[in-house]
């Protein structure tokens, strides 16, 4: 188990709201904003939920004790299941500042066709976040 057994302090990052978490809204309103209650809910307490088909372990470090996984999610109201929405969040632990910073919020609309939906998640990071490059290499 990676994750520790510890409450952390969740954070959306400024790329999440701009670029995914804003469609997100425009398209479900009120729907959205329970949803960003539940994810950030779920997260705070992710060490309950990593040994669960919610999270997947993406890449991690045991040196430096971060880690990048991935989250399933439904949005409020709708009769999907997690896995079956496409909708992921991508969110990079860190046990030793108990801190979880959520980096992507996407349907798989959201993805490039031409690629996998782990090698755009990957390039996504290495593109917007330098502080977890070498964390997806």
């Amino acid at each position: 188990m990676f994750i520790k057994g510890q409450d952390f302090r969740v954070i959306f990052s400024d790329f999440a709201e701009k670029h995914f978490c804003k469609s997100f809204f425009k398209k479900y309103k009120r729907q959205w904003i329970e949803t960003g209650k539940t994810i950030r809910s779920t997260l705070e307490h992710a060490h309950q939920f990593e040994k669960t088909s919610l999270i997947d372990n993406i890449k991690f470090s045991q040196n430096d004790a971060i880690g990048i996984f991935k989250l399933d999610f439904r949005v409020a109201g709708t009769n999907t299941s997690p896995k079956t929405s496409g909708n992921r969040v991508i969110f990079a632990v860190c046990n030793n500042t108990c801190r979880i910073e959520i980096l992507l919020v996407y349907g798989k609309d959201h993805c490039a066709k031409n690629q996998s939906e782990t090698q755009w998640i990957l390039e996504q990071i290495k593109q917007n976040f330098p502080e977890y490059k070498n964390y997806v290499i």
